[in-house]
């Protein structure tokens, strides 16, 4: 065959006429799990793909195709379309997620909120008392703070 035949159209036709080949029943089986499964590994394969895909396989030969996707390639596709759903660890329950995804029973996982910051918030301020000025007339003398030195010497007269 020349290089710039349709491939696809090709195999439209003899899925047309698959009278015509009935040897080739599984091998056409074998060909369309593998293309399928070529095409969950492409980079370009999002969510909107991947319902597509299902749509126009099928639930039960969608499901035998994703099942042959090896795990490392079913954990980033599920990244891919989902990536915000927490880690699965087991490759069965990547294939669960996909399968739900893909048939829309569930949706994507939201964007997790931000996290409050992790510094303290300050302490409030003391209240300062309330002074009265004397009946002297004269102000009322302020209170240092007493820091360094000076504060051990009085922590320990106390």
């Amino acid at each position: 065959m020349a290089e710039a035949s349709d491939f696809f159209a090709l195999l439209a036709a003899i899925g047309g006429k698959a009278g015509l080949f009935p040897a080739g029943g599984n091998l056409a089986r074998k060909a369309v799990n593998e293309i399928v499964r070529a095409q969950l590994g492409a980079e370009g394969t999002d969510l909107e793909a991947l319902r597509a895909i299902r749509a126009l396989l099928g639930p039960d030969a969608f499901a035998e195709a994703l099942d042959g996707v090896p795990a490392p390639k079913t954990k980033a596709l599920l990244t891919r379309v989902d990536p915000h759903a927490p880690a699965l660890a087991q490759p069965g329950d990547r294939v669960k997620a996909l399968l739900a995804l893909a048939d829309g029973s569930r949706a994507p996982a939201a964007k997790p909120a931000k996290k409050a910051s992790s510094r303290k918030a300050p302490a409030p301020a003391p209240a300062t008392p309330v002074e009265t000025a004397p009946a002297d007339g004269k102000p009322a003398p302020r209170k240092r703070k007493i820091t360094g030195r000076t504060a051990l010497r009085v922590s320990e007269e106390r």
